[in-house]
């Protein structure tokens, strides 16, 4: 563990000191920088972090409950190994589940949600372009946990949302501010206009290639 890994400045003020840590520590574990295996100690992330070891353990149980983390007694905490078999599937479930369910909500999408979430998708775009990890993890979720929110269905969208969360992308943070990744955080803007247009066409298609295109992404740091 490094402290280019885990600095005091990457805690927004914004949310609590759990949420700040689980946020961040989730960053580290999509984008590899939390190795498979390894042993972290919470009172050393803590300690990188400048906060005491409270809310970095809350947010460590918070991760284990969800299967993100191990939790070792005495010990600290590691990343659970994913195979790339275990990957594949992942995205197939992400697959069958998130993009009929994309699609769905977006014929559904009322003007406030739009403004809302086109409002979040220019931020996406932004934090992809920065290079701020924690940033762009986490308006690609709230995207699309707010996208789905309109279902209805809070069970569904949680169980999409976790597989969303299983995902790894390795080596992620340096690939920040390319083409490629802000083409992708884009996509969301896209995902807005073709709600707007109620073209449900291309709510498939520009879902299905993200789908896909992250799946690619996630399988190549394997």
């Amino acid at each position: 563990m490094t402290e280019l890994m885990f600095k005091p400045g990457a805690i927004p003020k914004q949310v609590t000191l759990r949420e700040s840590a689980a946020q961040i520590l989730l960053a580290q574990i999509m984008s590899g920088e939390l190795k498979e295996g390894e042993i972290y100690s919470v009172a050393m992330v803590a300690s990188n972090l400048g906060i005491s070891p409270t809310p970095v353990r809350e947010a460590v149980l918070e991760l284990a409950d969800k299967g993100l983390l191990t939790v070792h007694k005495n010990r600290g905490f590691t990343v659970p190994v994913l195979t790339r078999s275990m990957m594949e599937e992942i995205h197939h479930i992400r697959f069958l589940l998130e993009a009929p369910s994309t699609v769905r909500a977006g014929m559904m999408l009322g003007h406030a949600d739009v403004a809302e979430l086109r409002e979040i998708a220019e931020m996406t775009v932004e934090a992809a372009r920065s290079g701020e990890l924690v940033s762009y993890v986490e308006l690609d979720r709230e995207f699309h946990g707010r996208f789905l929110s309109v279902l209805e269905m809070p069970m569904l969208v949680r169980l999409i949302m976790d597989y969303r969360d299983r995902a790894r992308l390795i080596g992620l943070r340096a690939r920040l501010g390319s083409d490629e990744i802000i083409e992708a955080a884009r996509e969301h803007i896209a995902l807005v206009d073709a709600a707007v247009a109620r073209d449900e066409a291309a709510l498939s298609r520009i879902i299905a290639n993200h789908l896909e295109m992250t799946r690619r992404r996630s399988l190549e740091g394997l």
